[in-house]
This record gives C-alpha cells, sequence and structure tokens, in this order.
C-alpha cells in the first residue's frame, strides 16, 4: 500500500500543475452567478486553484487542505500574484466551522473520508451556509472503482444520486454525473466517475 498520495509529490514540485491550472469548470463556468465581496470557504483546496480565482474577484476566501506541501504551493503562488488568501491546514474531520460563509466549495476531496466523516462534514457545511448562498461540491462516485493508485485513501466513493439527494430542500442550480479522464504529473493518467453539483441554499 502506499504511504502518501500520488498528489503529495506534484504538490512539492513548483514547476507544475497537480491538476489543472486555474478554476474548475463548475466554477469558471458559473462564477458569475455567485456573490461578490463574499466570505468564501475551499475545503481541501490543494493548491488552490479555486481559492485564489475567486480571491481575485475580490472575496475574502479562506482555504484549508490536510496537505501541508499543498498548503505551502497555493501560498506560495498566491504571494506572487499578490493575492490576498487565508491558507491553513487542517484535516476537514477536525474542522470546527465558527462563521457562517456565502459559499462553500469541496472539489475531489469528500470521498476520502469515512462515510460518517463526510456525511457529518456535509450537513455542517449547510448549516454554515448562508440564506441564498451556494454549495460547490465535486465528488467521485461508485460508478466507477477508485483507480489503484488512489483506492488506499478513497474511504467513501458516493452511490451515484447521493449527493444531490442530500441538498433535498435546496435549489439544485447545476448538476452533472458521468465520467471523465485526467492525466498527472509524472504520467500518472485516471479515469474517474464523478458527479457535481452546484446549490443554492432557499432563503426563508
Amino acid at each position: 500500500m502506499q504511504d502518501k498520495p500520488f498528489w503529495e509529490q506534484s504538490y512539492s514540485d513548483y514547476e507544475v500543475s497537480t491538476f489543472s491550472k486555474g478554476p474548475t469548470v463548475d466554477v469558471e463556468e458559473f462564477y458569475e452567478m455567485f456573490p461578490r465581496n463574499a466570505d468564501v470557504l475551499d475545503v481541501g483546496c490543494g493548491e488552490g486553484r479555486n481559492s485564489i480565482f475567486l480571491a481575485k474577484l475580490g472575496n475574502r476566501v479562506e482555504a484549508f487542505d490536510i496537505s501541508e506541501n499543498g498548503i505551502k504551493k497555493a501560498v506560495k503562488i498566491a504571494e506572487h500574484e499578490k493575492i490576498p488568501v487565508t491558507f491553513f491546514t487542517c484535516d476537514l474531520g477536525e474542522f470546527v466551522f465558527k462563521k457562517e460563509y456565502d459559499m462553500i466549495l469541496s472539489h475531489g476531496v469528500l470521498h476520502l473520508p469515512v462515510k460518517e466523516v463526510r456525511d457529518k462534514f456535509i450537513r455542517d457545511m449547510q448549516a454554515h451556509t448562508k440564506a441564498g448562498g451556494f454549495n460547490v461540491i465535486g465528488i467521485f462516485t461508485n460508478r466507477l472503482p477508485a483507480t489503484p493508485d488512489n483506492a488506499p485513501f478513497t474511504h467513501s466513493l458516493f452511490d451515484v444520486g447521493e449527493l444531490p439527494a442530500k441538498y433535498a430542500g435546496w435549489e439544485i442550480v447545476h448538476h452533472e454525473e458521468g465520467t471523465f479522464t485526467d492525466s498527472h504529473p509524472g504520467d500518472i493518467h485516471h479515469e474517474h466517475a464523478y458527479e457535481r453539483i452546484i446549490a443554492r441554499k432557499v432563503q426563508k
């Protein structure tokens, strides 16, 4: 069994991007609908691709990841671009919400912890999202098994349809489900099954 996931090596290499440069496809496509001058939390931010993009738009962004290497790299990129982001290292299972946010993002992360931890975290995300605010989430599903190199670190692939079902009572602004292939530094290639939603908390 691997000791560390593949991304740790490229997080330590400042000459490459572990994942694609720029924001995730859903953030890039729908960012104009998101609130401006907003309080944003990016959960499992990695190298900060979404965090830095949203901070450039004038938002107040807090972002964390369990990877110290990922956070160090994100800080360096943000400093180079002179973009203020509050980056810190944290395990999502140990994160304590202390405020509400206009927008909470999590991409490629919530299928990693055990089901009990990720389900509690989703409930906490929802409870700490302001009325009219957004949750923007991308996860992997069990339509395909976890890739062999990711399997040791993937503890709760979602059932197809499980993620949007957790947002009953919210407005589902965008929903997408399917498979995709990607490549990473070091000649690493994967095929994943994914589901993404953008959900708005209904104002009461």
